[in-house]
C-alpha cells in the first residue's frame, strides 16, 4: 500500500524547491486594494458609493475613509465591520466619514471585542466623541438584549495625528508601515481655525513586503504627495473633471453663486493632466482612479487621454467593488 505523507518531504535534489514552497506558504496573501466607494462629493450617486477603500494584507483589513454606504459595500466585498483592523481618515469632509457611525454601531452589534483605532487629522477625536454620543441611545436600547457587551465607547479610540509636508511614520505592525503627509486640499480656501486647530487633509503610504500603495486623499497638485509616492507600486488618486461638474452646478444654481466652489475644484483637486504629471514624477507603476469629482452623465474614459499624455504606466478606471492587486495585473 502506498504511504501517505502528511508533511512535505525534502530530498537533497528537491531542497531548494521545498524551501521556496515553504517560504511562499509563510508569506501573507498578496495585498489587494478594494474600491468600496468611488464617488466624490457629498451628493448621492446612482452608481457609485461615497469614498472608501479597503487594503487587505493577509488577515488584516485597513479601511481608508468611510463614506456613506461603506457598511453595505464591505459586506458585498466579504468583509464585515467586525473584521476591520484600523481605519485611516484622510480628512473630515462629509463624503469621507458619514458611514463611520454605522460601522461603529454594527461592529458593536456583531460582537466586536477588540478596539478599532480611527486615525486621522486634527478634529478626529472630537468627531469620534460626537459619534459615540449620538450612538449611545441606541446602545442603551440594544444592551437589554446583550448586557455582556463592552461599552461601545471603549471600542473606537481616536488616534489624532498632526503631520506636515515631510513624511512621518504614524503606524506600523508586522505586515505594514504607514507614513503620512499633509496635502493641499485646504491650502487656499479654508475655514478659520477651530478649537482643535486648522483643517488638514492627508495622503497615506502603505509599505509591505509585497509592494507599496499610496492614497492621495483629496488634494490639489502637491510636491509632498509626489515625494511620498516616489517608487510606489500603486497610486490610488482622486481626479476632478472640472468641465462636467461646472456644467452640472450651473443647472442647479446661478453662476454668481458657484465661483468659490469652482475655484476649490480647480485649485484643490487634481485634473487628469495633474494626475498624469504626479504619477510620472513619482515613478509609480500603476494609477488607480477613484473619488471622481464629476458632473451628471460623466464618462470616465474621457479622462484617459490627458493622463496618458503624461504617464506611461498602467491606468485603472475605478468602479465600486473593483479589486486591484498591489502587484500583478
Amino acid at each position: 500500500m502506498a504511504s501517505r505523507l502528511t508533511k512535505p518531504f525534502c530530498g537533497i535534489a528537491a531542497l531548494s524547491l521545498c524551501l521556496v514552497a515553504t517560504s511562499a506558504a509563510a508569506q501573507p496573501a498578496a495585498p489587494t486594494i478594494i474600491l468600496l466607494g468611488t464617488a466624490g462629493g457629498p451628493p448621492a450617486h446612482a452608481d457609485r458609493s461615497q469614498p472608501a477603500t479597503l487594503l487587505r494584507i493577509g488577515p488584516k483589513n485597513y479601511l481608508i475613509d468611510a463614506g456613506e454606504n461603506v457598511g453595505q459595500q464591505l459586506v458585498r466585498a466579504g468583509v464585515p465591520a467586525r473584521a476591520l483592523s484600523d481605519i485611516f481618515l484622510t480628512h473630515l469632509h462629509w463624503d469621507h466619514l458619514l458611514g463611520l457611525g454605522y460601522l461603529m454601531a454594527t461592529g458593536w452589534m456583531t460582537n466586536r471585542s477588540e478596539p478599532l483605532p480611527v486615525w486621522g487629522p486634527p478634529g478626529t477625536s472630537r468627531y469620534i466623541s460626537s459619534e459615540k454620543t449620538a450612538l449611545s441611545e441606541g446602545e442603551d436600547i440594544f444592551r437589554a438584549q446583550s448586557p455582556e457587551r463592552p461599552a461601545l465607547s471603549s471600542l473606537y479610540p481616536a488616534k489624532e495625528i498632526t503631520v506636515g509636508d515631510a513624511p512621518v511614520e504614524i503606524y506600523a505592525d508586522a505586515l505594514v508601515r504607514v507614513r503620512a503627509v499633509a496635502n493641499t486640499h485646504f491650502s487656499k480656501i479654508h475655514s478659520p481655525p477651530h478649537d482643535y486647530g486648522v483643517d488638514r487633509s492627508y495622503a497615506y503610504r502603505f509599505d509591505t513586503a509585497q509592494g507599496s500603495v499610496v492614497f492621495t486623499g483629496d488634494t490639489g497638485p502637491s510636491t509632498a504627495v509626489t515625494k511620498l509616492a516616489k517608487g510606489a507600486d500603486v497610486l490610488v488618486t482622486e481626479v476632478c473633471d472640472l468641465k462636467s461638474i461646472k456644467a452640472t452646478m450651473l443647472k442647479l444654481q446661478p453662476a454668481s453663486t458657484i465661483d468659490k466652489l469652482v475655484q476649490h475644484m480647480a485649485e484643490q483637486h487634481l485634473s487628469p493632466d495633474e494626475v498624469g504629471r504626479m504619477a510620472e514624477a513619482a515613478g509609480v507603476r500603476k494609477v488607480v482612479l477613484t473619488h471622481f469629482v464629476a458632473g451628471a452623465n460623466f464618462d470616465p474614459t474621457h479622462l484617459l487621454p490627458a493622463i496618458r499624455a503624461r504617464f506611461k504606466g498602467e491606468i485603472v478606471l475605478g468602479k465600486d467593488l473593483l479589486e486591484v492587486p498591489v502587484r500583478g495585473e
